[in-house]
């Protein structure tokens, strides 16, 4: 109400004429409804302007509730109403709050508050949803109406107003409540609970939202409760409908920074977690993706830092490391990982989501991090558990789909990791977490499409270098071959004793010169066409083995390095080029002779070649070196990556695997670090024109 209502009010209320003629028997009920309405038009309107002004002042969810409050006050006569929604933690703050001015000035409301606040240390506030809070699941509140509604499910009407303030306001002031309770006239409280509606598993589930409050001069009817419920499912509708907006607005920011970083995975899925911990308010968020060693590393990872700064995690994880051989850490990948298949991680959260293929809901944080954490360290981990009031946590797998004709193949990418501080995820939560890993899902598909783009790039500049390098080479070579036969030439001339005596040793020189000339001069042009011819891949190996090992016995003898060639006989050819087949072998040899010599105690070397399955010849290629440490499996085909530094030019392993991929084939490595590696490799038959060689 602006002042100069108040101040014109005042005076016709002090007028001596007005009091006079307002006390007369026959008008005494015109004046006083005359006066009622002039107040009432005046405050209308002040109230309205009161109204334009804060809803242009908030936006969004607030605003839609903050107007649901005030009409179930204006328009249908009841003296206050208030709005709480059901938030993390299962908290049910006040969002919304109104009360007749007729009734009770905010001033007047003020008053109270301080009156109430002298009961307790902490001041008391029905406006401010950090003080104005209950808690569902908490003892000490679940006397309170705001409860009762929620865990009925169903509006509860109380005749105390002080059920709706319980425990926020200590019994001590229940008796100055009572008294204002007695000031505004109300008779009756009622908390009405709203819901979402949400199909999980193909059942509708109700998640219980907020809960709409009113109070009145009068007692609650069975059509009040219908009219209040109308109100709370606009509340609703304004909760689901900002939930989607928020879902909205973070997934176009993920968008866009897909777009403008394109082809870092590491930053877009740091981007996610982070949208949940700080725009959707989730205590914690990690994102593990599933990579070629079947492994599960943790990639993001965030904790709401008002829960627990940086050097508290660190702490935590020093705590933990005490009942481990080995460092823990949730923010390092090469620490923080699982193997889907391996017997030890079974039960982790993220390794049975995988498996099944879908949502795992745990109670325990413990199986977040298990066998990582060791089990003695248990405690502490639930510990950690209660410090942050995690209550749940949830693995969410998300999938890349491929299309072949009418079908569909879903392939599991990695698990997105969420912690509540509810007793459980609803419906509506779980779907919204479906959607940020599906977000997850397309920025590891954007940014490794980016990557073998890149790659691509990068092989088409190794090769330019590597072409004009040989180019020069060849060029210098042939000069040199030139001078060797003009020398050749000048012996020629000597007096025939000389002559005879030196060209029988040099007749074979020439040979070899012209056929290396012929080599010379197909590299000089590398962009002839190869051709393929069905190619012995036992010949191939043999080949391979004598390039790397020119003297088998001398390498056992000196280096105690033995060499096994297990090859079966009457394999059917492969439709190849020899020389890149022979090629693709010596990498893999010259690779595990390397591997061995690291290691420093000689070993050993074995190659087998048989007919497998299908129409495929398999291989394997396994020494018992070095071996490859388990966080660098993942890496060992990938471009520029070698255990040699910079020295490695990491091309070998890249270009192997490009090769046998492009034949139709596969390869894939397994290694124990310290015990060796093996190599297995699937080869296609060589076909008929036209035919597959899946098609056979």
């Amino acid at each position: 109400m602006n002042e100069r209502l108040k101040r014109s009010i005042g005076r016709l209320a002090e007028s001596r004429v007005i009091g006079w003629i307002a006390n007369l028997p026959p008008i005494a009920w015109l004046v006083r409804r005359i006066a009622r309405n002039m107040v009432e038009r005046h405050l209308a309107e002040a109230l309205a302007e009161e109204a334009e002004a804060t809803r242009a002042a908030v936006i969004g969810l607030d605003a839609t509730l903050q107007q649901i409050v005030y009409d179930v006050v204006t328009a249908l006569g009841y003296a206050g109403a208030m709005v709480a929604t059901y938030e993390q933690g299962d908290a049910l703050p006040v969002r919304a709050f109104y009360v007749d001015p007729n009734l009770a000035t905010i001033e007047q409301i003020r008053h109270w508050e301080e009156e109430v606040s002298r009961y307790t240390p902490r001041p008391i506030s029905i406006t401010d949803p950090t003080v104005a809070r209950v808690y569902v699941y908490q003892e000490e509140c679940k006397q309170n109406l705001s409860v009762r509604a929620v865990r009925g499910g169903k509006p509860v009407i109380s005749d105390d107003l002080y059920d709706l303030f319980t425990p926020v306001a200590p019994p001590a002031s229940r008796p100055v409540i009572k008294g204002i309770q007695d000031a505004l006239g109300i008779q009756q409280v009622i908390a009405v609970p709203f819901f979402l509606e949400s199909r999980v598993n193909g059942k509708i589930e109700r998640e219980v939202v907020g809960n709409l409050f009113a109070a009145k001069r009068g007692e609650i009817s069975a059509q009040d409760k219908l009219i209040l419920s109308a109100f709370g499912r606009q509340a609703a509708a304004a909760i689901e409908s900002e939930r989607r907006r928020i879902q909205i607005q973070i997934s176009q920011e993920i968008v866009f920074e897909m777009q403008a970083q394109m082809q870092d995975e590491q930053k877009i899925l740091q981007r996610i977690v982070d949208g949940l911990v700080f725009d959707l308010g989730y205590p914690g968020a990690m994102v593990a993706t599933y990579e070629p060693d079947d492994s599960l590393p943790v990639r993001a990872f965030r904790v709401d830092p008002t829960l627990a700064s940086e050097e508290q995690i660190r702490k935590w994880e020093q705590e933990v490391s005490q009942y481990s051989v080995h460092q823990v850490s949730i923010t390092d990948p090469e620490i923080a990982r699982v193997f889907v298949y391996l017997d030890a991680y079974k039960n982790n959260l993220s390794v049975r989501a995988f498996r099944a293929g879908g949502i795992v809901v745990s109670n325990d944080l413990f199986d977040l991090f298990t066998p990582i954490a060791p089990l003695a360290s248990k405690p502490i981990v639930k510990g950690i558990q209660q410090a942050l009031g995690i209550q749940q946590v949830i693995a969410v797998p998300f999938f890349m789909e491929s299309f072949s004709g009418a079908s569909v193949r879903r392939e599991i990418v990695g698990n997105l990791f969420a912690a509540t501080r509810s007793r459980q995820f609803s419906g509506g939560e779980i779907e919204m977490l479906k959607a940020f890993g599906q977000q997850a899902a397309a920025g590891i598909r954007n940014a490794r499409l980016y990557r073998q783009v890149e790659e691509r790039r990068q092989v088409a500049q190794i090769f330019g270098k590597m072409a004009f390098s040989a180019a020069a080479s060849v060029h210098a070579l042939r000069n040199h071959i030139g001078a060797f036969q003009v020398h050749l030439n000048l012996i020629r001339s000597l007096p025939p004793e000389q002559r005879d005596q030196i060209l029988a040793l040099s007749d074979k020189i020439m040979d070899r010169l012209a056929e290396a000339t012929k080599i010379l001069d197909s590299l000089h042009e590398p962009w002839q066409a190869t051709v393929e011819m069905p190619t012995d891949i036992n010949a191939c190996v043999r080949k391979a083995l004598s390039r790397v090992i020119q003297d088998e016995e001398e390498i056992r003898v000196k280096e105690g390095i033995v060499v096994h060639a297990v090859l079966a006989d009457g394999l059917p050819p492969i439709n190849t080029v020899p020389d890149m087949l022979i090629e693709a072998f010596r990498v893999l040899i010259k690779n595990a002779l390397e591997a061995i010599r690291e290691k420093g105690k000689g070993g050993e070397i074995k190659i087998e070649t048989r007919l497998g399955q299908g129409p495929y010849v398999e291989a394997t290629v396994s020494d018992t070196g070095i071996g490859i440490k388990p966080m660098h499996l993942s890496k060992v085909f990938e471009l520029r990556w070698s255990t040699k530094g910079e020295a490695g030019m990491g091309f070998g392993l890249f270009w192997t695997k490009e090769y046998v991929e492009g034949l139709g084939g596969s390869i894939r490595v397994e290694s124990v670090w310290e015990e060796g590696s093996t190599f297995y490799l699937r080869l296609p038959l060589q076909t008929m024109a036209g035919e597959s060689p899946a098609s056979g």
